[in-house]
């Protein structure tokens, strides 16, 4: 009997084992993100901390993605695609006749950072920001064949070919700091807060907007005020071709009325939050784990009048926390340490405002913490089956 039962045991041990996967990480950063060549070593994941190398040496395979910085999520995604699969970046027939854009830019061809991706060697995706609604856009577009089109993503259906999706601090729902920062501020205005602390001459020097296939490159020695008036001015502003559209509750909601959960696919969300509710009220402020230079923002969505209740009013500086959860109207439950796929899987709230969950303007301590979380979360993944 013993016998017996100690084969059984070996063999739960190894359907353990053979459980794990070790399928790619790939990052994707959110609204006003770089890449890894950018920023001279200030790392979007990480800040001052390669979040990807430390990852690497923890044994795992991690790459960075790095698409247009103010771009829809459409474009975004098949950015996304090409750099990850390899091959020249196609927007697709449609768009280039539509928009008179360069359909083929000649230099977004890429050899690929993961040329095996298939529904046999699928991706985790672990996305901040804009970059949840860009990857669920993905999945969008790996489903879809559209009639027409000769690219290999947007003229090819391919299933299975995502794992899990995490997103941090996205929202789903849209931000209703868009709509007023659009109201009060002009464009070129109306993105600074999102610079957060670092240097804007790191922005002048070491930035790319990636808006080369509506033929607005930066000019040599063209100051960044200068490129975005100029972007103002252009018919790129006017044609919901920037990501503004996709950010703002009302463009959320009609990209979610586009959006299918698969049931195949696992899904996480992580949602934080820097603000308190005022005494005897329901508007909120900043408390002490938001950074200074977002409390502004963060006081506008704290009152907004505009907002569809109260319950927006908690944020952690650039989105409402109630929109981070889940796109509304799909299925969600909060995670109980037993992964399940089709369903948005709710972790823990994060006390920390937006750009700190992802090691901005933190302490050597806090980064520490911040990088045991994603360990943690990337071992979960690593146990999916």
């Amino acid at each position: 009997m013993k016998y017996y039962l100690s084969i059984i045991l070996i063999l739960i041990f190894i359907s353990e084992i053979a459980a794990k996967n070790n399928y790619p990480i790939i990052l994707i950063h959110g609204f006003l993100g770089w890449g890894r060549d950018e920023m001279a070593d200030y790392y979007y994941w990480g800040g001052q901390k390669d979040l990807e190398a430390v990852l690497r040496q923890e044994g795992y395979e991690v790459y960075t993605v790095s698409v247009g910085p103010i771009s829809t999520n459409f474009d975004r995604a098949i950015e996304a695609f090409y750099q990850i699969k390899g091959g020249q970046v196609d927007y697709g027939n449609e768009k280039a006749e539509k928009f008179g854009i360069v359909q083929r830019p000649p230099q977004k061809n890429y050899s690929g950072m993961y040329p095996a991706w298939d529904a046999d060697h699928p991706i985790h995706i672990i996305s901040h920001s804009q970059g949840g609604q860009t990857a669920r856009m993905l999945e969008i577009l790996l489903k879809k064949s559209f009639l027409g089109e000769e690219s290999s993503l947007l003229g090819n259906k391919f299933t299975g070919w995502i794992k899990s999706v995490t997103t941090i601090s996205t929202p789903h729902n849209g931000s209703t700091l868009v709509p007023i920062m659009l109201d009060v501020f002009p464009f070129a205005l109306n993105l600074a807060p999102w610079f957060g602390g670092i240097e804007i001459e790191k922005f002048d020097d070491l930035f790319d907007f990636d808006l080369e296939h509506w033929g607005v490159e930066r000019k040599y020695d063209e100051s960044l005020l200068e490129y975005y008036k100029r972007i103002n001015n252009s018919p790129l502003s006017k044609s919901q071709n920037l990501c503004s559209r996709d950010l703002s509750p009302k463009g959320a909601h009609e990209f979610n009325k586009t959006y299918t959960i698969d049931p195949k696919v696992y899904y996480f969300s992580f949602s934080t939050y820097a603000t308190k509710a005022a005494k005897n009220k329901q508007t909120h402020h900043p408390d002490s784990k938001m950074s200074f230079h977002l409390w502004a923002t963060s006081l506008l969505m704290g009152r907004d009048n505009n907002a569809p209740d109260s319950t927006w009013y908690e944020n952690d500086g650039i989105c409402n926390t109630i929109s981070m959860s889940h796109p509304f109207g799909f299925p969600v439950k909060m995670y109980d340490g037993i992964p399940q796929k089709g369903i948005w899987q709710n972790m823990k709230k994060l006390h920390m405002d937006h750009q700190a969950v992802i090691g901005h303007l933190v302490s050597k301590g806090q980064i520490e913490n911040i990088i045991v979380l994603y360990t943690d979360h990337v071992e979960l993944l690593n146990t999916l089956k």
